[in-house]
């Protein structure tokens, strides 16, 4: 409650934050299982308000559209009492982008990068820590023209890091850091905000998530790509908001990367000040640690090939849906890490999927699933979703055209009112179910 009451409180100023995100009456519910939710954000009477028990269908930390009776109802687990929010803010920051801002040029989901295609990927790795270690610098410079200097020679150090890159892979880096590092500072702002934190804060927080990141078991692609891009791209924006670049938040919204627009407001350093840099942090140390980290780093997985050699037989749920209904689908899915695939399906290693639709439930934990992203419209105005899970073919042996089918074991719960396709072959069933044009 007191969680939701600070939100409520500061609501007119989170309003503030960037036209048209988080209207002032932004639904929200703020979710702990074993207690029970809160229910915020109407700015009507008795709100906040709280409702003992387990919510329905609440099956991941973060829902961006809960099913509440009140539209666009973003909802939370918060991890303690002491919970920022930040991801709240965060998320729906997202939410906010899907329809406000334009990326403009090439995919703006695309993930995927071959890592063959960088020249040299152990000084592609130093290279992007030199650049973090510059840019934490600059954020906790307390002098703005000794900051503005930093922030000139981290772009110049990109430049030169970015001569030999093909344009894809810039293009992704770029991408991720305006989509993911504006949700990153306006989660971090927003949680600053309601916690009556200053702001000169918000840099120094930012500054402390630039630290390079530790060794764990994701795919290098999903660490260098996305990871990385959070706080990189949040450090980005506030030096836009710090040396006023003019009209950014629109200029942002309208495509323009962060880089660019940081470029075009500050200019960027000399090869005198790329020198300094390299020697201040001892560019040929982190180049040595690039190499350590690439010497025990896991082959991981890139294609869809590589991912189903790991289970004999998979089961592929296809669901179908008219562009007319395609609100009624609900795929959600989470793992500790994914890897974006070079046809652009997502695979998790260990994860939770959920998706649902009329005739059709599906919640899958703790198992291995590739997730087709819907590419955009297929067969006229039919939209596609595919996920591919490991399963006995033996588990499958009721299953019927036009027949209600039921799977509950460990891990799987399926139910399908009527598949209107069943493919068999070699190590593969496919599922599929199509939506009618109207409910």
């Amino acid at each position: 409650m007191a969680q939701a009451e600070r939100v409520e409180r500061h609501a007119d100023a989170l309003s503030r934050l960037w036209p048209g995100y988080w209207p002032k009456d932004q639904p929200f519910i703020l979710y702990a299982p074993d207690i029970g939710a809160v229910f915020g954000g109407h700015r009507l009477p008795g709100t906040p308000r709280f409702r003992p028990g387990r919510l329905e269908g609440a099956e991941f930390h973060f829902v961006l559209d809960y099913p509440s009776g009140v539209p666009d109802t973003v909802l939370l687990r918060p991890d303690s009492p002491d919970d920022d929010l930040s991801t709240l803010f965060h998320e729906q920051f997202h939410d906010f982008q899907n329809t406000a801002f334009r990326w403009m040029s090439g995919d703006g989901h695309q993930e995927f990068v071959d890592l063959n295609a960088i020249p040299d990927l152990a000084g592609f790795i130093a290279a992007l820590d030199l650049e973090r270690l510059v840019l934490q610098a600059a954020l906790l410079e307390p002098d703005a023209l000794a900051r503005r200097h930093l922030a000139r020679t981290y772009l110049a150090l990109r430049t030169a890091r970015s001569a030999d890159l093909p344009a894809e892979v810039l293009a992704v880096q770029q991408q991720r850091k305006w989509s993911e590092g504006t949700a990153e500072f306006i989660g971090l702002q927003a949680s600053h905000l309601i916690a009556g934190r200053p702001d000169a804060a918000l840099p120094s927080a930012i500054a402390r998530a630039l630290a390079t990141p530790s060794q764990n078991d994701m795919s290098l692609v999903s660490e260098l790509f996305r990871w990385r891009a959070y706080p990189v791209g949040a450090a980005l924006t506030w030096l836009l908001a710090d040396v006023g670049a003019d009209q950014w938040r629109a200029q942002v919204g309208q495509g323009v990367p962060l880089d660019v627009l940081l470029r075009q407001t500050i200019g960027e350093g000399s090869a005198e000040d790329v020198a300094t840099a390299a020697a201040r942090f001892d560019l040929p140390a982190l180049k040595a640690q690039a190499a350590e980290r690439l010497a025990h780093a896991p082959e991981g997985v890139t294609t869809r090939e590589a991912f189903l050699d790991q289970a004999a037989h998979w089961l592929v749920l296809e669901l179908k849906s008219p562009v007319s209904r395609v609100k009624e689908v609900q795929l959600s899915f989470s793992a500790g890490g994914m890897t974006p695939l070079a046809d652009g399906a997502i695979a998790l290693p260990q994860g939770m999927v959920v998706m649902q639709a009329p005739g059709f439930a599906l919640k899958s934990e703790h198992s291995p699933a590739l997730i087709d992203v819907p590419g955009g419209v297929v067969e006229g105005d039919v939209i596609a979703h595919v996920v591919t899970l490991p399963l006995a073919a033996v588990d499958l042996h009721e299953l019927r055209v036009g027949e209600p089918f039921l799977l509950e074991k460990e891990g799987l719960s399926l139910r399908i009112a009527a598949p209107d396709e069943i493919q068999q072959q070699a190590g593969r069933t496919r599922i599929s179910l199509t939506l009618p044009k109207e409910p």
